[in-house]
């Protein structure tokens, strides 16, 4: 019923508004802030929640102020039981701190508005008093065919107000009779103006506003009462949320003049899209964290990735940690809300995986770096390799090949060419099971060898020496099998491609030598000796 709710990609042509000339020099936010997340409870949190609570935190944090979570759970046909846990395992997951909320408490308890419908039903009242809001008897069935009547005449879906026409008396006997009723806004004549941090000024014509349902008829309020009313109460100085709710602004500036207050500042932030330009959305895919979660990409990596979409750092760093985004995050959060007029139109993010990818190995080779953060990367990968391969393993295979020291040294030596933890298993099964060396890929690789260098490597001399070697680190096997090949007039990268297929039965991987010295002398030499016997069949 909503004029101004846009079903796909708002644009200005599409909403009765006016738009002005934005000033890009918007003053940096030092006070202490009080902002909030207010996500509904009806699933998991998706990505572009997860970056309306990433701006709450950056500029919660930038300010010394504080973030508050508040469960806005009022349509009870849309509740998912088990949501409120998982939003908040999922924020704890990201790393994002609230200071006020459910488990926390606060001054302003509680943080469910399913259990603040006392205090909207009273202001509810408030408003029918100073003739700012009214109730309406209208039933389902009178309020379809308005909407039928409307789109035939091609008009806007909007209630058409029989209700506000009710004589006193009328709506006494409708309240006797215990007709259901919803209390709707009543919208003033004239024009509305929006000041936004990212869109600057946009002004509205007020004949163009639906008279919104506040009230439902089973006395839960609407988002946009509620809202307004929990934001002045708990003291909310900056709203950030999606762009989709611009055109609804105007509903609760008017609700902010009905009461008297005065507004907290707005800051709509761009839509996100899919490849192909489309909204990105719950049907599409790939849009809930929890995706990002199973599929083992870091969650500094997320963060940092979705930080990007629609903010663009002053110099060309692109990785951040939490605090680099902290103090990268110069003006209110980031340059998110320093975007002009002309490039608003322009700056819907667009979610691309290779993007996510390549940061998430930045942030994998930044853990691999430090004692703690490989200690991390191998608890990520036992359960992983067991989940893999646990049913292939001996008892005391497992025991090593799930070994902490182990796994970082199959990290260390692979981590220039994975792009995330869930890479590992599948793309180096050699660290923990036999070769599969009939396999088509071994097969492809065994036709490609240079046959002198691969009869050489399956000699007792090469077995021998490398049995035999003091040190079995990465430098003496690489030392040794250039003085092999020299011996034998063969090329050392020839040899070290047989020994690849010999150790690992794959075309690709981390360096033969590196390889070597984390599967061990015992596995390597145990794999020399079984394709020895395969050629003496």
């Amino acid at each position: 019923m909503l004029r101004l709710v846009r079903p796909s990609l708002w644009s200005p042509c599409r909403a009765p508004l006016r738009r002005f000339a934005h000033n890009n020099a918007i003053s940096e936010v030092v006070a202490p802030v009080r902002v909030r997340f207010a996500p509904s409870p009806t699933g998991n949190l998706h990505l572009g929640g997860l970056r309306t609570a990433l701006l709450n935190y950056l500029l919660a944090r930038k300010t010394n102020g504080t973030m508050i979570l508040r469960i806005e759970d009022t349509d009870r046909n849309r509740l998912v039981p088990g949501s409120v846990d998982m939003l908040i395992n999922a924020l704890d997951w990201a790393g994002i701190e609230f200071q006020e909320g459910p488990g926390k408490g606060g001054p302003h308890m509680p943080y469910f508005q399913s259990e603040r419908t006392e205090l909207y039903r009273s202001h509810a009242d408030e408003l029918l008093q100073n003739g700012s809001a009214y109730r309406c008897f209208c039933s389902a069935d009178r309020l379809k065919n308005v909407r039928e009547k409307s789109a035939k005449a091609g008009k806007p879906m909007a209630y058409d107000r029989h209700c506000l026409s009710l004589s006193p008396e009328e709506i006494e006997k409708k309240l006797e009779a215990n007709e259901p009723f919803t209390i709707r806004l009543n919208t003033p004549e004239g024009t509305t103006v929006v000041q936004d941090r990212v869109y600057g000024k946009v002004e509205f014509n007020n004949r163009t506003i639906d008279d919104a349902v506040l009230m439902k008829s089973d006395g839960y309020p609407t988002y946009h009462l509620a809202n307004v009313i929990d934001d002045h109460l708990m003291g909310i100085t900056h709203v950030l949320r999606g762009e989709e709710w611009l055109p609804s602004t105007p509903k609760h500036l008017i609700l902010y003049q009905s009461f008297g207050w005065t507004p907290p500042q707005f800051v709509h932030l761009p839509l996100l899209l899919n490849a192909d330009k489309s909204k990105l959305s719950k049907r599409s895919g790939d849009v809930h964290l929890e995706d990002y979660m199973k599929r083992g990409y870091l969650p500094e990596a997320v963060m940092n990735f979705v930080a990007l979409l629609g903010w663009h750092p002053d110099s060309d760093q692109e990785i951040f940690d939490s605090d680099e985004l902290v103090q990268a995050a110069n003006v209110c959060g980031g340059v998110w809300l320093q975007f002009s007029l002309d490039q608003v139109n322009n700056s819907n993010a667009v979610v691309t995986l290779d993007k996510l990818d390549w940061i998430n190995k930045q942030h994998l080779l930044r853990r691999a770096a430090t004692p703690s953060g490989m200690d991390s990367l191998v608890e990520m990968l036992q359960p992983l390799v067991k989940d893999a391969y646990g049913d292939r393993l001996s008892s005391m295979s497992e025991e090593h090949r799930l070994d902490t020291h182990y796994l970082a040294g199959v990290i260390s030596t692979i981590k220039d060419r994975i792009r995330n933890i869930n890479d590992i298993p599948n793309l180096c099964s050699y660290f923990f099971v036999e070769p599969e060396w009939k396999s088509d890929e071994a097969a492809v690789l065994f036709k490609k060898l240079n046959k002198s260098a691969l009869k050489a490597s399956l000699s007792s001399q090469y077995f021998d020496d490398l049995s035999k070697l003091p040190d079995f680190t990465a430098t003496s096997i690489k030392e040794y099998i250039h003085q092999f090949a020299d011996q034998h007039q063969l090329k050392a990268n020839h040899v070290m491609m047989a020994t690849r297929y010999i150790v690992t039965g794959t075309r690709v991987g981390a360096g033969v030598a590196e390889t070597m010295e984390v599967l061990g002398r015992e596995t390597c030499l145990r794999r020399l000796q079984e394709q020895m016997s395969r050629q003496t069949e």
